[in-house]
């Protein structure tokens, strides 16, 4: 599989690897000079060789157009195809992974009870899984890629007892069976094995999830064969490679027939079959996704990353049960909340200090517009120079939370009359939030200034229209700003908050 960037385009032209550019060229080029040739040969020879063969009139055949509707069409059935078999087949190879891989998972898990009483045995039930589902993976990877298919490494194969590899090479190459139908059956031998002995120490009908899992990770390897072993229609293709030809031949014909110029005829006979042809060669490339080809899936970092999932079920703390922190976990909602309003803000500011001017001239940009903003007639929006979105909060939640049980028999009022509380609420912590890291940010101090006034000027107007109190303290300094807050409700107590 290719891995390119689609960054700058003349990089994407220039990536030759992979590209159906060069076999498409092989037929355009000569196409395209004959289309020449034919233009310029009654200044070189004496004789005009369309007035001759009569290929003047050529152009006005229906039967061309005719032929180019039906190449067309077979083109663009080829194309949808081949697109729908290659997204297919890298969408079953990812459902077998995951499904073998949740199946071992799944008696990894089982056999978690067991690491106190009998370990060695326990660890070696593990081992063995996970060897044989790698070495399974594998296999159905090399099965799938055929002949043209890389060899895929597996974990540890040899680590195996004598008699398992003997009885898998056995079955290969004397009995001819499928590899990967052998493993699964050991595999399947295996669990039910360890369920008797006690090692995995889980229900059988809950263990039945499993083997549906090995099964149906079986069914998706059967359907991505089929795409490897079931190719593009014969009658198609021949249809569609005798009809590249005929337009390969005519075309330079009727193109020197209509235009006169020797550049031009070449332009306009090479763009239509490289075109034509390049979307041939795209339908033959993904017809089949697995293999060694540059467009090909590619398998072997499939197995990669199966063996990277196998080898985490053997690590030291593959068993360790999560937990919380006493010190740090917050247990109430509203707490939770309120923390993830606070990381809301704190990521807002850093996007807006991101964008802040950071050259002194876009700073004096900032302070032209901040005295254009300031000019009288301005709403407090428009004096802000941005839009404030405020955090969105449960009234009914934080009511419950800070006032207790509120009563059933609240009036609408009350809850007019709340709603801009809470808003006001989230402003101030935007505030503490912007003001706790003024003082680190010199160079953005200017946008950080009129964030802060922004959030004033709206605060000033709902306080104004829900006749709530204003307790703002005025600025000492410029530079050294604080703020505080207040009101009061007969719902809730009184909130402040400074920074």
């Amino acid at each position: 599989m290719i891995d390119y960037s689609e960054s700058w385009l003349i990089f994407t032209l220039l990536k030759w690897k992979g590209s159906v550019f060069p076999r498409s060229c092989l037929f355009a080029v000569p196409a395209a000079l004959i289309a020449v040739f034919l233009v310029q040969a009654p200044d070189v020879l004496d004789f005009d060789i369309r007035q001759e063969f009569g290929l003047v009139d050529a152009h006005r055949s229906q039967l061309w157009i005719i032929s180019l509707g039906v190449l067309h069409a077979l083109l663009v059935f080829r194309i949808n195809r081949a697109m729908e078999r290659f997204w297919e087949g890298t969408g079953l190879l990812h459902q077998m992974r995951g499904e073998w891989f949740d199946a071992v998972s799944c008696c990894v898990t089982f056999s978690r009870a067991s690491m106190l009483t009998r370990p060695q045995e326990t660890m070696r039930f593990r081992h063995a899984i996970v060897r044989l589902m790698s070495l399974c993976h594998g296999s159905a990877l090399e099965e799938i890629g055929g002949e043209d298919g890389d060899f895929c490494e597996t974990i540890d194969s040899h680590g195996l007892a004598t008699r398992t590899l003997q009885h898998l090479t056995d079955c290969a190459e004397e009995y001819d069976f499928n590899r990967v139908e052998v493993l699964l059956h050991m595999i399947q031998s295996l669990i039910t094995h360890n369920l008797d002995v006690g090692v995995l120490k889980v229900q059988p009908p809950i263990l039945s999830r499993v083997y549906q899992t090995l099964s149906r990770g079986f069914v998706n390897l059967l359907n991505a064969k089929k795409i490897a072993d079931t190719r593009f229609p014969f009658p198609f293709a021949q249809l569609i490679s005798a009809l590249l030809f005929l337009h390969i031949v005519l075309l330079p014909v009727l193109i020197s027939a209509v235009i006169s110029q020797a550049w031009l005829a070449f332009t306009f006979t090479f763009l239509p079959i490289f075109s034509m042809c390049c979307l041939n060669y795209i339908g033959v490339e993904l017809e089949n996704p697995f293999g060694r080809d540059a467009n090909d899936l590619p398998l072997k970092h499939f197995q990669a990353e199966m063996n990277n999932c196998l080898l985490m079920l053997l690590h030291g703390s593959a068993d360790l049960m999560a937990g919380i922190s006493k010190q740090r976990c917050l247990m109430d909602i509203m707490e939770i909340r309120q923390a993830m309003d606070i990381t809301l803000a704190e990521s807002w500011l850093q996007e807006t200090i991101d964008k802040a001017p950071s050259s002194p001239g876009e700073v004096a940009n900032v302070k032209d517009v901040e005295e254009e903003d300031s000019l009288p007639g301005s709403t407090a929006q428009e004096a802000a120079g941005m839009e404030v979105v405020l955090p969105q909060a449960s009234v009914q939640g934080e009511a419950s939370s800070d006032c207790g049980a509120a009563p059933n028999s609240e009036e609408p009022a009350f809850e007019e009359k709340l709603q801009p509380t809470t808003l006001l609420q989230g402003m101030d912590q935007a505030v503490m939030a912007l003001t706790g890291i003024r003082q680190a940010i010199a160079m953005q101090a200017t946008d950080v200034d009129r964030s802060i006034d922004g959030f004033l000027a709206l605060a000033k107007k709902l306080r104004k229209a829900h006749q709530v109190d204003d307790l703002v303290a005025d600025e000492a300094e410029p530079a050294d700003v604080e703020f505080s807050f207040g009101w009061d409700c007969s719902a809730i107590p009184s909130f402040e908050a400074s920074g």
